[in-house]
């Protein structure tokens, strides 16, 4: 393990194992604040693209990080001559998919479901907006924090929304400040990839929005998904052929305009797709109001007034993030990495 890791952090119990890494507990010895540090073995990585992603993940992270309360923060990023250790938020909730599981099927609240997106959908705006395209947006990769939300919750009798956060930048791509950029490389999780990941060739930041309405979709049907299959294979293909339905039995008490913007997110036409930008700006997710029961006049329809892209450019920045995102953006640009549309 790296000296410099050790020196600065004590390095405490397994959280977690995957393919190539592992993921502890660790302390600061400065400040004796806890952490998580992914550590990933370079070594085992035979894939060309595994390797690049494993290479790019700190960075991006960081960069889609800084400043971005939406986002799982990491704070430092350690490499040896064959790992590479990222130290993040110690995060103690469970994520989306354990969360919507423990509701037993019942579908998660309109409100709710809609808070949750508007969190997503800000904390990819604002990755978009550096340059950085998740790619492997599902509720397995969203944490949740349920006491957050019942600390600020002031309604009574009502359900409040659990504060939201993106994870797990090992997919990320590199795709130009804006967003306008490409990627190319099918990755992902066969559910909640877009059609034109799933086609190959380049594709662009609008494949997390489809991704992101996928959620939304399992969200507002206790864990339905608009695509499926027996095999991997079979729900790329549905993937590819399919659009998306509503049955009655799941949906009958989902307002019109979720539904819409659901259709307007996963939506096969790219140029037609909404941005997560207009996810947050132009859609018709009214945050403040509840569903009425009889399901008439009951349309979510207020829109967030502004989003997170634009609140890191107000008076009283942070300035640390400022200096990330511009030593980050020159270590992750490069021609290779990036086409205009």
């Amino acid at each position: 393990m790296s000296a410099e890791l050790k020196r600065d952090y004590e390095i405490g119990e397994e959280l977690g194992r995957g393919r190539f890494g592992v993921v502890r507990r660790c302390t600061s010895r400065a400040t004796g604040e806890a952490f998580a540090v992914k550590s990933v073995d370079r070594s085992q990585l035979a894939d060309d693209l595994d390797r690049e992603l494993a290479q790019l993940e700190p960075k991006l992270g960081q960069l889609a990080s800084a400043g971005n309360p939406g986002v799982v923060r990491v704070h430092a990023v350690y490499e040896d001559e064959a790992w590479t250790h990222t130290v993040m938020d110690l995060c103690s909730g469970p994520d989306l998919f354990e969360w919507v599981a423990s509701r037993r099927g019942a579908p998660v609240p309109e409100p709710v479901a809609a808070a949750i997106i508007a969190q997503v959908a800000q904390a990819l705006a604002l990755c978009h907006r550096r340059g950085v395209a998740h790619r492997d947006v599902k509720p397995d990769n969203i944490l949740v924090d349920a006491a957050a939300a019942e600390d600020d919750d002031e309604g009574e009798g009502e359900e409040a929304a659990p504060r939201a956060r993106l994870a797990d930048f090992g997919s990320a791509a590199w795709v130009g400040v804006g967003g306008l950029g490409r990627a190319e490389g099918l990755v992902g999780t066969p559910h909640y990839v877009a059609p034109e990941v799933v086609a190959g060739g380049e594709y662009g930041a609008k494949a997390d929005v489809w991704s992101a309405g996928v959620v939304m979709y399992a969200l507002l049907s206790g864990g339905a998904l608009p695509f499926d299959g027996e095999s991997a294979a079979e729900v790329l293909a549905a993937v590819m052929r399919g659009s998306v339905r509503f049955p009655p039995r799941l949906f009958g008490g989902v307002s019109a305009a979720a539904k819409d913007l659901m259709r307007r997110m996963i939506c096969r036409d790219v140029w037609r797709r909404l941005t997560a930008e207009q996810v947050l700006g132009d859609s018709p997710v009214d945050l403040e109001r509840r569903r009425s029961p009889d399901n008439e006049a009951a349309d979510l329809n207020v829109k967030a007034h502004h989003t997170l892209a634009d609140e890191t450019m107000a008076d009283g920045r942070d300035e640390d993030a400022d200096v990330v995102y511009t030593v980050l953006y020159v270590q992750v640009q490069g021609p290779s990495k990036q086409r205009e549309l």
